[in-house]
Parts: C-alpha cells; structure tokens; sequence
C-alpha cells in the first residue's frame, strides 16, 4: 500500500520514510544554516573535530541529535556544492563537477594536490585556469568548463540533487527514501497505465478507489474469497456462475441488460477481454451519448451500481430492477460532472485573469536594458546580447558576445543579463529596469530563490545591483523583445559558421 500508484498500489506514506524525511529537513538546515543559534548550539556541542556530515553519534547524545544525524544520512548521498568562489569545496572530496549526480574527480593523486580546493583551479578573474585543469583533471575539462563561478566572489553552498532549486524538500527527501534500494518499479503495458487510466481518470476519488480494487482482485467476489481460502459461496447470486470481475460487471445477463440501456457512442466488445484491464482500456473511447451530460468514462459509475445493486440482493434480498441500476449510475456521473463544471467555472470568475502589481518602476525616464540569448545545444555555444535604451526608448548602447561551454537556456539567459548589468554600471547610470524574458531568472533575483543551475551568476546580479540608486528586475514577453533576440541570433550565427572558438 505504500508503493506508488504508477505500480499499482495506493501511494501511501511509509511512517518511517516520512519521519526521516522530516528530521532531514532539520539536518539540512544546521548544514546550510551554521550561524543560527540551533546550528551554533548543536555544532558547538558535538561537532568540535569532524563537520556534521562526517559525525558519529555519541554514546551519551541526546535523542534530537541521534534523529538529526538519522535525516543527515539520507542527505549525504545526494548532496553537492554550487560553486561560488571555491575556496569551501574540495576538489576531491565534495560533490561539484555535476549538479544532478554523484560525480567526483578520481585519481591518482599527486602528493602536492591532495588539499586542492576548487578556488586553485580559478584565475584571479574567476575563470577557469585551462591549463591547471588539463594538469589536474584531464578527463572532465569540458565539464568543469561549462560551471559558471561567481565573478564576485560568492561563497559556495550546498545543493540538494533531486530538486531543481537544489534546496532540500521533505517530499523530494521522502521520494528518495522511499525508492533508496527499491527494485520494485513494475513498468506498465503498452495499453494499460495505472495513472492515465484509473488515477486521472474523470471520476470521484471514491470511484477510482472502486476500480483499483476491482483490478487488484480486492473486491469480496466469490473467485477472490476461495482463492485466499475462505470457503464461500463462489457463484453468481443471479445465474449460477462463476462469480468473477469480468461476469459480474459483463458477462451476466442482468449486467448485459443494464449495458444495453447505456446509449454509447461506440460499442464496446468485450468478448475476448481477459481482465478487467482491457475493459479499462476499451472503455475509453466510449462516450456517452448526449444529452446524457456525462463527459468522463461511464465505466466506474455503472460497475459501483452493479456491486452496489450485488449486495443488496445477498444482504437485504431485494431485487433492483435493470432500469434502476442502470438510471442511479447515469445519474451519480451526470452529478458529479455537472458539479465539476460548476466549480470549474466558479474558479474562472474569480480568477480571470493573471493577476497584475502595478510596477512602481514605471516611470518612463528610467533606462531600461533588454537581454536575450541564443543558444546552440549541439555545439553548447550560446550567444548573449543586450540594449540599453534611454527614455522613450532612445538607444544609449547595445552589445553581444559568444559564450563557450554553456549547457542550459537559463545559464545563457543570466548571462546576458548579468552582461547587460555590467554595461549598465560603466555607463554610470543611476537607475536602470533590467528586462529578461526568463521567467524563472526574474523569480530567483526578485525572490532571492535559489537555483543551482545559476546560482553563482544570480549572487553576481545581486551584488552588482547593490551599485544603483534604483533598480528593478522585470519579465518582458518575448514578442516585446524581438531586437535582443535578432542581436544574439546574428552574433551565434556568425560564431557557428566561422568557426571561431570565441569565449
């Protein structure tokens, strides 16, 4: 019950997975957060010669501590640094040529480089020294090549792996607890798919439960009881059959007469069906007919009908007529269906649409300086562009470059902005509106929201920004951009066909 419900099963939280998943989030704020007065306490007290990811429990610690270092375990094997500056991250025992993967440099190791930090590796200009990499990593140049250090100077911190952020989240902590050594992950068929067809299906939570059980042969049928050894009556309570899901929803006479008054728009054949599985599936062409309002699959609503209508004849000896199951199931789907569209549409008028905050920063005196980037992946070459305009739009200056080793489009997009802050700056301009069509770079500056991929370039952005007297950070649609765009489209191009091996 505590598998996925990609599998088959009903997704339910394993209490000890969730708990250590809990303390981790502790244990991933004294790693990330050393100068509050928690961290400071519990570091002072057992971390005295050995960090908090090296440390041994104590005989004589306290419960806390032991349940910290218990979430400390499960951070250890995902963890990784972002790189700053480098003068915290090990080149050898710290995770950070790869922000995804455990990937750490390997020897053999020459005497003189055993305390290598990733800072010996830079240049006074924070680039990467090319010819100390090739003397001391060989192997992972061109990886290393495409981080993007901090050129002023941030410090490096700790990111976790299996999130986007790289900050630590109980659910990527329970995700990876949970499968950490599991060799369960049944796949699914090519025509059967437990999310698509049960779990996201258009039904009541209640319903998809009621299929679930039926394929899972948890249903109290007189088939599934004599296979768990119960000695139950296994034959149809109406015709004497065999008493399986396949009969009691399809192959009974009455079920054939409640399905004949289900006007659908195709005819579904069920014949050579083995299991209520392909019923699923054949079942989901099948749409009910207008003016029925049923726009989901009829299938679970006429199945609970038929149990429901099973039971009331064992237990209560009372016979529902074919019309009467077949009018409760249309009418239970029609409610429920209408009661979405209801709500649907209480939603959409009191959202809509995107809500908007007047931007202070309107002020049309304030420059304003627009940045794009063109990105080729094949080549991981990327061309960076920006335009600083004066008042109503007056072009002040504007400027392109190529950039080497880049492997995301939202490392080229900072960096084109970060590019178009620096112009900004040696112009000596005040006040400035820095425009980006990267939403989630807008988000990461504005929100100070970490994001491993650019996280040194975003510490730079907001460094420099300290410099002005007004400065804002706006989403600007890429229609709105078209003249960045064209700049760094004509800069990559003319990269690509020369050849040239530009930085």
């Amino acid at each position: 019950m505590t598998k996925p419900k990609s599998v088959g099963s009903l997704g339910f939280r394993d209490i000890q997975f969730f708990n250590q998943a809990l303390v981790a989030k502790q244990a991933w704020k004294v790693l990330t957060k050393p100068g509050s007065l928690l961290a400071k306490i519990l570091l002072g007290k057992y971390c005295h010669k050995q960090s908090l990811l090296t440390v041994n429990a104590p005989t004589n610690c306290s419960h806390g501590w032991r349940s910290l270092l218990h979430g400390r375990d499960l951070l250890k094997g995902y963890l990784g640094k972002a790189i700053g500056n480098g003068c915290t991250t090990s080149v050898w025992k710290d995770t950070w040529v790869s922000l995804t993967s455990q990937v750490k440099p390997y020897g053999p190791i020459a005497e003189a480089d055993m305390d290598l930090t990733v800072s010996d590796l830079l240049t006074d200009d924070m680039q990467w020294n090319t010819k100390r990499l090739k003397e001391v990593l060989p192997l992972l140049v061109d990886q290393i090549k495409c981080i993007k250090p901090s050129s002023t100077g941030a410090e490096d911190v700790f990111i976790w792996q299996p999130t986007s952020s790289g900050d630590y989240t109980t659910k990527s902590g329970y995700a990876v607890a949970a499968t950490k050594g599991s060799t369960l992950l049944v796949p699914n068929s090519d025509l059967f798919n437990w999310i698509r067809d049960v779990w996201a299906t258009e039904c009541s939570p209640k319903m998809k439960v009621f299929t679930w059980s039926i394929i899972q042969r948890a249903l109290p049928l007189g088939e599934n009881l004599q296979s768990r050894g119960i000695h139950a009556q296994a034959k149809c309570i109406r015709c004497n059959e065999l008493e399986t899901a396949k009969h009691i929803f399809f192959d009974c006479p009455f079920a054939k007469e409640v399905w004949s008054l289900i006007l659908l728009k195709e005819v579904v054949h069920l014949a050579t069906a083995t299991d209520f599985k392909e019923a699923v599936v054949a079942f989901k062409r099948a749409v009910c007919l207008p003016p029925s309002g049923i726009t989901g699959s009829i299938l679970p609503w006429i199945s609970w009908t038929l149990w429901t209508a099973r039971n009331t004849l064992i237990f209560k000896k009372r016979h529902l007529t074919k019309e009467e199951v077949a009018t409760k199931g249309l009418r239970l789907a029609r409610e429920w269906c209408q009661t979405q569209n209801q709500t649907a549409k209480m939603e959409k008028s009191i959202h809509v649409g995107p809500t908007r905050v007047k931007n202070r920063h309107a002020d049309p005196t304030i420059p304003t300086c627009k940045s794009d980037a063109a990105w080729a992946k094949d080549t991981q070459k990327a061309g960076l562009a920006w335009i600083i305009n004066g008042p109503e739009e007056a072009p002040i200056k504007q400027g392109s470059t190529v950039q080497d080793f880049v492997t995301l489009p939202i490392v080229t997009e900072a960096l084109a902005l970060r590019l178009g802050l620096i112009a900004a700056v040696n112009l000596g301009l005040p006040r400035i509106k820095m425009l980006s069509e990267n939403a989630t770079l807008i988000r990461a500056i504005n929100n100070d929201a970490q994001n491993k991929e650019i996280y040194g370039i975003v510490r730079d952005i907001q460094q420099i920004s300290s410099v002005f007297v007004d400065i804002s950070f706006v989403f600007l649609s890429r229609s709105q951009n078209n003249q960045a765009d064209s700049l760094a489209k004509q800069v990559l191009a003319g990269s690509v066909s020369s050849g040239c091996p530009l930085g």
